[in-house]
C-alpha cells in the first residue's frame, strides 16, 4: 500500500518532495510518484532525479517515478495494480477540469491539495473546514498529517435559506480570514460530490482562490459497502486476472447466442428430458449422468446472469424465455415418454424401486447450495478456456433436467399423494425452481469479478437500479423458498 502522488509539472515535483514525506510518514506507507501527461518522458526523469534521494527512508531504497497519459482509467487501474492507500492530486489550473473528473471517480481515499507553501509544521498551522463535522476533519487530518486542526474557519454551515450563491459566499469570507499564515492548511473533508453541496463547491473555490494559504480537500473513497466491495474484487483481479476486452466480447456473444430460443435448442433439452426419463425408470444413475450431459439448459441461466450483471433487460427477457421453453419442452418430452412406456407397461414406481426419481422429491438445503456452487463452477469454467471442461461436471452439479422429467413421469402416472419420501411432482418442480435462481445468481457473482460489468458511467447510472431491483427480488425469492422448504422439513 503505497501514497500514489500525481506530477504535471515541475513545480509539482517540488511540492511532492514536500509534502509526499508528510503524508508517507504519516500513513508508514511507501510513495509512488506518478508523471502524467503525454510525451511526459522528460520530466519522469527530471521527477525522478530529484524525488529518489528525497524519498529514501519511506521507500527504503531508489524511488521509480511512473509515466502515464492523461487518462481516468488508466490512472485508477495503476493505482489499483500498486495497491494506493491515498491518491494525491497536485492542483494544476490547466488540468482542473480532468482532475475533477479524477476526484469525484476515484473509488481509493484522494485528496486534492493546493500547495501554496510549506506543509504545516504544527497543529496551530493545521484548520479545519467546518466544526460542525469535528469527527470526521479530525480523524482524517490525524491519518494524513498527525495533527488535528487548532481553529476551524467556520462554526456551522450556513444557512439552508440563503441562495447558493450566497452560503457559498459566506463560507468563502469566513475560508479567507483564515490565511493569515503563509504555512496555514485549511483541510475540508469532503462527503458529497453532488454539484449543489456547498462543501464541495466552496472546496473547489477555494483551490482556485489565491490567498496565501494551502487548501486540502479530501475525500474518503466510496461508502463502506462499495469500497469493501471494490477491495474484494481488487483481491480477486490479484489472484485470477480479469477478462481482456476481446474475451469479453466473445462471450458475451457466445451466452447470447446461446440463450436465444431455437428449434435446435428444443430438440436437445427435449432429448435430454426423455433420456433422463428412461433413466429414472430404470433406475440407472449411468443414464441419468448422461441426460445432464447433453441438456443445453445451463447457457441461457447464465445468459440471464450476465444480463444481470450488464443491467441488459433485453438479454434477461430472452434469456427468461429461453428457461421457459426448455421448461416446458422437457416437460412435455417426459409426459410423452411417460405415456408411451404405459401403452405396454407400468412399471413399479414405489420408493423402493424408483430411489433415483423420488430423491429429486424432496428439496433441502443443500439444493440451494448445489445450485449456487454448480453455477460459480460453470461461470468461471466459462471464462477459462483450459476449464471448458469443467462446465460439463457443473451441469451435473446442477442436476436442472431430471428433476423436471420426475414431475413429467409422475404427472402421466397420477402420482400426486405426498408420503415421507417426499411430495409428488411438487418437490421435483421446487428442485428445478431452486436450482435456476441459485444457478443464475452463482454465476451473475463470478462474471462480475471476472470483469463481465458496465464499463461507462453514464451506462452504470442508467443501469444500476434495474440491476440491483432483479438482484434483490432473486435474493427475496431464494429466501421465501428457503424458509418453506425449513418449514416444510420442521416436525409437526
Amino acid at each position: 500500500m503505497s501514497v500514489t502522488i500525481l506530477i504535471h509539472s515541475e513545480e509539482h515535483v517540488r511540492n511532492a518532495a514536500e509534502w509526499g514525506t508528510v503524508f508517507a510518514e504519516s500513513l508508514d506507507a511507501p510513495i509512488q510518484p506518478i508523471a502524467v501527461g503525454n510525451d511526459c518522458e522528460v520530466l519522469r526523469r527530471h521527477a525522478e532525479s530529484i524525488l529518489d534521494a528525497k524519498f529514501k527512508r519511506q521507500n527504503q531504497g531508489s524511488t521509480k517515478v511512473l509515466a502515464l497519459e492523461q487518462d481516468l482509467d488508466q490512472i485508477l487501474d495503476c493505482c489499483s495494480e500498486i495497491g494506493s492507500r491515498v491518491l494525491v492530486i497536485l492542483h494544476a489550473d490547466q488540468h482542473e477540469s480532468w482532475q475533477k473528473q479524477l476526484f469525484e471517480k476515484s473509488t481509493f481515499p484522494v485528496v486534492w491539495l493546493c500547495p501554496a507553501a510549506a506543509p504545516p509544521v504544527d497543529e496551530s498551522h493545521l484548520v479545519g473546514g467546518f466544526e460542525a463535522n469535528v469527527k470526521e476533519t479530525n480523524r482524517l487530518s490525524m491519518r494524513l498529517l498527525g495533527m488535528r486542526p487548532s481553529t476551524w474557519a467556520s462554526h456551522s454551515l450556513p444557512p439552508i435559506d440563503l441562495e447558493l450563491a450566497q452560503r457559498i459566499d459566506l463560507v468563502r469570507r469566513a475560508f479567507d480570514r483564515q490565511g493569515s499564515h503563509p504555512e496555514t492548511l485549511v483541510l475540508v473533508p469532503i462527503e458529497s460530490i453532488d454539484r449543489s453541496d456547498v462543501v464541495y463547491r466552496t472546496g473547489q473555490l477555494l483551490l482556485d482562490h489565491d490567498f496565501g494559504t494551502s487548501v486540502l480537500l479530501v475525500r474518503d473513497g466510496q461508502s463502506i459497502v462499495p469500497n469493501l466491495v471494490t477491495r474484494f474484487r481488487r483481491w480477486t483481479d490479484s489472484i485470477t486476472p480479469p477478462l481482456t476486452r476481446s474475451q469479453r466480447l466473445a462471450l458475451q456473444e457466445d451466452l447470447e447466442s446461446g440463450s436465444n430460443p431455437s428449434w435446435e435448442f428444443l430438440g436437445l433439452i427435449s432429448a435430454s428430458s426423455t433420456l433422463a426419463a428412461f433413466g429414472l425408470l430404470q433406475n440407472s444413475a449411468a443414464v441419468i449422468i448422461g441426460a445432464m450431459l447433453i441438456a443445453p439448459l445451463m447457457t441461457p441461466i447464465m445468459g440471464a446472469g450476465q444480463a444481470i450483471t450488464l443491467g441488459n433487460r433485453p438479454l434477461f427477457k430472452t434469456a427468461f424465455c429461453a428457461i421457459g421453453l426448455g421448461f416446458v419442452g422437457a416437460l412435455c418430452s417426459s409426459i410423452l415418454f411417460g405415456a408411451f412406456v404405459l401403452l405396454f407397461d407400468r412399471p413399479d414406481l414405489s420408493p423402493e424401486k424408483a430411489t433415483e426419481m423420488w430423491a429429486r422429491c424432496n428439496p433441502s438445503p443443500i439444493d440451494f447450495c448445489v445450485g449456487l456452487v454448480g453455477g460459480m463452477a460453470a461461470a468461471y469454467a466459462r471464462t477459462r478456456s483450459h476449464l471448458s471442461s469443467a462446465l460439463a461436471g457443473a451441469a451435473i452439479a446442477a442436476a436442472l433436467v431430471p428433476p423436471i422429467s420426475t414431475a413429467g413421469l409422475q404427472l402421466v402416472f397420477g402420482i400426486w399423494a405426498p408420503i415421507s419420501e417426499g411430495r409428488p411432482v411438487i418437490g421435483p418442480l421446487l428442485v428445478v425452481f431452486i436450482n435456476v435462481l441459485t444457478i443464475m445468481i452463482g454465476s451473475s457473482f463470478v462474471l462480475w469479478l471476472r470483469g463481465m460489468r458496465v464499463r461507462s458511467q453514464k451506462d452504470r447510472r442508467r443501469q444500476d437500479r434495474w440491476e440491483s431491483r432483479a438482484i434483490v427480488v432473486l435474493i427475496l425469492v431464494i429466501l421465501l423458498v428457503l424458509v418453506a422448504v425449513l418449514n416444510a422439513k420442521l416436525p409437526s
